[in-house]
């Protein structure tokens, strides 16, 4: 684990995860430092890939001299479904977030078929034979399979509504059909970033009407570095697929320098206004 300062401005607490959509070298684009001291409380950001206990490094952080930019309720509130869930549920889609799975029978009479299964956190690398059950007996696989997945079995079991999406080209063998989806990420408020989800080349004459909707989101959830996941219906309607921190969050399709670039100008500006 690596303390950088970007441009005497920002600390990013950095360590390699490997995952190419992760990961960035900082000191390759930025003037870096190296603190040794901080003056309590000072802003720094995790780009430490997912964090299993983060009201501890919170803790083991803030001892240092150190505040990680979103608080340990914020995490939960940008992190874990059912947290999210309350404060966007006329923007998303239905969900039930459960410990235990329920009768297949149960959630025929809730949802009808089909649904979509994942974690409360994250699904199972996209994979659609354990997202997408078409049925009863799809839904017992699922529920067979679901606490021998490395991925899923620590995460609290969310069955949404199924909404068909726009689709787009391109699409990868054992992975859920890309469709019109977007990442965004966002500064107190202030989008940051945005790029296509999905590696194909597609592009929505009306995505501003899906960033309106993850501003309005934003806005609700008042998490200071915050990710929102949009999408297109194949209605045409825009709907919020799901909220991250942005902390443990890849970029997708958004360029990291143009995004560290833009978080660094953000505070920098709130910095002036401060004094």
């Amino acid at each position: 684990m690596n303390i950088l300062r970007l441009e005497n401005t920002l600390n990013v607490i950095y360590s390699k995860t490997h995952v190419a959509i992760y990961d960035f070298n900082f000191e390759l684009f930025f003037q870096c430092s190296h603190p040794s001291f901080f003056e309590s409380p000072s802003l720094c950001i995790l780009r430490v890939g997912a964090v299993e206990n983060y009201a501890e490094k919170y803790s083991e952080l803030a001892a240092m001299g150190l505040q990680p930019v979103n608080s340990p309720d914020e995490f939960l509130r940008a992190s874990e479904l059912s947290h999210w869930l309350p404060y966007i549920k006329d923007m998303t889609p239905r969900t039930l977030c459960v410990e235990q799975f329920p009768e297949a029978e149960s959630i025929e009479e809730q949802f009808g078929w089909p649904v979509f299964i994942k974690g409360s956190r994250q699904t199972s690398r996209h994979n659609p034979e354990l997202s997408i059950a078409h049925g009863p007996d799809d839904y017992q696989r699922i529920v067979d399979s679901y606490q021998r997945d490395k991925i899923l079995h620590w995460q609290k079991i969310a069955i949404r509504e199924f909404i068909p999406l726009e689709p787009v080209p391109g699409g990868i063998p054992g992975k859920i059909s890309p469709s019109q989806e977007y990442r965004t990420f966002w500064w107190h408020g202030e989008c940051v970033g945005c790029g296509r989800y999905w590696p194909s080349d597609y592009s929505a004459p009306d995505l501003k009407q899906g960033l309106q909707l993850a501003q309005e989101a934003a806005e609700r959830l008042k998490v200071p570095f915050l990710v929102i996941d949009i999408a297109k219906t194949r209605q045409g309607h825009w709907i919020i697929i799901e909220c991250n921190d942005a902390q443990e969050s890849g970029y997708a399709s958004i360029p990291p320098l143009q995004l560290w670039r833009n978080i660094l100008e953000q505070v920098k500006s709130n910095s002036q206004a401060d004094h």
